[in-house]
């Protein structure tokens, strides 16, 4: 099998105790089958253990959550599993994370998520040295199993050409959010709805910007994102969404024009605090293409694909910009578990796609 490793895999160290914001906590974990069996018929107190707080849903089994944490952190802040019987009795996605591997039936690729901080890190290191983000290609034997139920190679060949294309044209100064990614992702949607040869994205050239104003930003968080109990899965968020809140969320609804002048306002000074951070928002979009663009192998949205790795780029920004808010500098170590934290509730802005 065709293995394509991002290149800052292999610099990917955990640093356990030390994470400043451990995988351990804030959302819930769930076991693969051969690790649910494994606990079914584990032997001894630690068995028992493991069958109490392991809970078995219609679909996947997960372990039971008390204060969005795994029941298994211990008080040093390491794995219980791990310590009393190594990785083997660990789940499937402990071992791997913060790893993606995507298994496409013709190649495989393995890529971070940037939900972990060192992982971060790595991708701000790459920022700073303004390196490309290059897929290694390697062969090899796999053990995780195919993620598409797609087998359409030239559809999948024109997928990594076209993200390709996107990435160069990123780093070449096209912003992440020009309409020219957008009209692109339009155009290529239409064509596959009616089985029409697909545009490159080289074709599409545009200096508007798409503008995601507070109206737009209050139905991202408030349709998806922000929920009540995140106090709980992720205190450093739920203070973040609380401040929006007071900000603009209610300003909002007495001046609408007064609460978009203060948010830009809010952006600018974030412009002033980090000097580099249009660069940064450019750079997580493509970083967002090399590890989620082929997800249109599987469903043919571009347009959804597109759009959603703006809004969650535009909403890290403004994320950033609160935390900044009361700072008079930011620390890439900062920005680094700001990032990370985000990443791990990013996912349910595409909740609120459909009301933009």
């Amino acid at each position: 099998m065709r293995r394509k490793r991002i290149s800052i895999c292999d610099e990917f160290k955990c640093i356990g105790a030390a994470c400043p914001a451990n995988c351990c906590q804030g959302w819930k974990i769930p076991l693969d089958y051969d690790t649910y069996m494994k606990y079914l018929n584990a032997k001894g107190y630690f068995g028992k253990k493991l069958r109490y707080f392991t809970k078995r849903g219609e679909e996947t089994a997960a372990f039971r959550s008390a204060f969005a944490r795994c029941p298994f952190w211990g008080s040093d802040h390491l794995c219980e599993i791990q310590k009393k019987h190594g990785i083997e009795y660990m789940p499937a996605v402990c071992v791997q994370f913060p790893r993606q591997l995507y298994n496409l039936g013709f190649f495989c690729e393995e890529t971070l998520y940037l939900a972990c901080p060192e992982a971060v890190k790595l991708f701000l290191q790459y920022l700073d040295k303004d390196g490309p983000f290059d897929y290694v290609i390697m062969e090899g034997e796999v053990s995780y199993k195919v993620n598409t139920t797609n087998d359409d190679e030239s559809f999948l060949n024109y997928l990594v050409n076209a993200r390709d294309d996107l990435a160069a044209m990123l780093r070449t100064g096209m912003g992440f959010d020009s309409m020219a990614i957008l009209d692109y992702g339009r155009d290529a949607q239409n064509a596959c709805i009616r089985g029409n040869k697909l545009p490159s994205p080289l074709n599409y050239m545009s200096l508007e910007r798409y503008q995601i104003n507070v109206e737009m930003m209050d139905k991202l968080l408030f349709h998806g994102f922000y929920h009540p109990n995140l106090w709980v899965m992720s205190p450093v968020l739920y203070k973040l969404c609380k401040k929006y809140i007071r900000h603009f969320h209610i300003f909002r609804r007495m001046n609408i024009r007064a609460a978009e002048q203060k948010r830009v306002l809010l952006q600018q000074d974030l412009s002033r605090k980090f000097p580099e951070i249009e660069r940064l928002l450019n750079r997580y979009y493509e970083y967002y293409l090399l590890t989620n663009f082929l997800d249109i192998y599987e469903d043919y949205s571009f347009s959804k694909c597109l759009l959603f790795g703006i809004a969650k780029t535009r909403v890290l920004q403004l994320f950033l910009a609160l935390f900044a808010e009361d700072r008079d500098r930011l620390e890439m170590a900062e920005i680094a578990k700001v990032i990370a934290i985000y990443e791990r509730r990013a996912p349910h802005i595409k909740d609120a796609l459909p009301r933009l």
